[in-house]
């Protein structure tokens, strides 16, 4: 076999070295593209199962490394908090047959067989749904899904140490020069940052506007935490406020003291917490606390063109803190009315939806329109394509 991956690997080098983008029709591009995606993937997958055999067999132990991720790290060039990752996805995708076939297939990106496999491995029975999910839906809501079937086979109070455990907040210089960092932290704990930050981002996003620049989300979060850090340190406008969590739990869960079947416990947008972290964090600097099968929110309609802060807050969790268009990761910043205020002169709960600004602006300025569907939201684009939340069935 060894002969023959030599040849493979030979082969991929020389087409890559030979492709040219620039005399390429765009259709040729996007199918090479697809190509190209599919090997990297199936390559990932190689990696990550002799990753598993060789670091099995000791060979971290014999050059005298401080631990198998430290070993791999330095043995592929990439960070320790990665080097841990390929890891439990190698011990997870034993226990999901049906994602490590996809992954090897190339039909999943590392990041998506993470998610399905980490969630998959303990609770097999929702492994075909979420591989479902992975082909309609972006990573993001992938991992809030995963996320949520893994909370429900987990001991939350061992899950929740085991997090904190492996708490970090990794800093390091890219090639560019540019400094770079990641955090893993409890969701209660990110929470704490995330929106302590978000008056910060939003005074960025609208200086921006006021400005007339236009930029990716991304770097008006960056503004937005330089801004917040410069508060703390007393340099710059420290006049912002936080801005408080939300926190949706049903009430036989917090009855119960734990969550059961398709309860929730979570802070939407970032992650479960378990029932008593909840309860723990309802003290003066808590959360706002949305109790499923308590108010009917969906009753509480006014005349008024803007939804109310009850409202706000039902979108805010009923739509996960992400903007609804099917394909977008981005977090919702603006509450939309799916019917024209102009024609209804009322604003309902069920009339009203999470968008992000960009889709926002697509919605109002430039013909796109969306409404949910029998498969969830269905996102319509000026040339008739959708893009649907779930799969519609293969006879519709």
């Amino acid at each position: 076999m060894g002969g023959s991956v030599r040849d493979l690997r030979v082969a991929v080098q020389t087409a890559v070295r030979e492709l040219d983008p620039d005399v390429l029709e765009v259709d040729e591009a996007e199918r090479l593209l697809g190509e190209f995606s599919v090997m990297k993937n199936s390559a990932e997958a190689a990696v990550t199962k002799l990753a598993a055999r060789v670091l099995a067999g000791g060979a971290a132990r014999r050059d005298g490394a401080k631990s198998d991720a430290d070993w791999l790290s330095k043995k592929q060039g990439t960070t320790v908090g990665k080097a841990k990752q390929r890891l439990r996805r190698a011990a997870n995708l034993k226990k999901a047959s049906k994602t490590r076939k996809a992954f090897e297939d190339g039909e999943l990106s590392g990041e998506q067989a993470d998610a399905v496999a980490g969630a998959a491995a303990a609770h097999p029975e929702e492994e075909q749904r979420l591989l479902d999910l992975a082909k309609a839906q972006p990573l993001t809501r992938l991992q809030d899904e995963a996320n949520r079937v893994r909370s429900r086979r987990d001991d939350a109070a061992t899950r929740h140490a085991r997090i904190h455990r492996d708490r970090h907040w990794r800093r390091w210089t890219d090639g560019d020069g540019a400094r770079c960092g990641h955090y893993r932290m409890t969701p209660e704990l990110a929470a704490v940052i995330e929106n302590a930050a978000q008056p910060f981002i939003d005074a960025a996003f609208n200086d921006a506007r006021r400005e007339g620049r236009r930029e990716d989300p991304d770097a008006y979060a960056a503004d937005g935490l330089v801004a917040m850090a410069r508060a703390a340190a007393g340099v710059g406008d420290t006049s912002k406020g936080t801005m408080s969590s939300t926190l949706l739990v049903n009430v036989e869960s917090l009855l119960r003291g734990s969550v059961d079947g398709d309860e929730a416990c979570e802070i939407p947008g970032v992650g479960p917490v378990s029932v008593s972290t909840a309860l723990d964090l309802l003290g003066p600097d808590g959360l706002k606390i949305v109790i499923r099968d308590g108010i009917d929110i969906r009753t509480v309609v006014h005349f008024g063109r803007h939804p109310t802060a009850a409202q706000r807050t039902a979108i805010y969790v009923r739509d996960r803190g992400r903007c609804v268009r099917p394909t977008c990761p981005r977090p919702m910043t603006e509450v939309d009315h799916t019917k024209d205020w102009s024609d209804t002169h009322q604003t309902c709960f069920d009339d009203l939806a999470g968008l992000c600004d960009h889709d926002h602006g697509l919605k109002t300025h430039r013909g796109h329109t969306y409404r949910r569907g029998p498969n969830g939201w269905e996102w319509h684009r000026p040339d008739g394509t959708i893009e649907h939340e779930r799969p519609p069935p293969d006879d519709a």
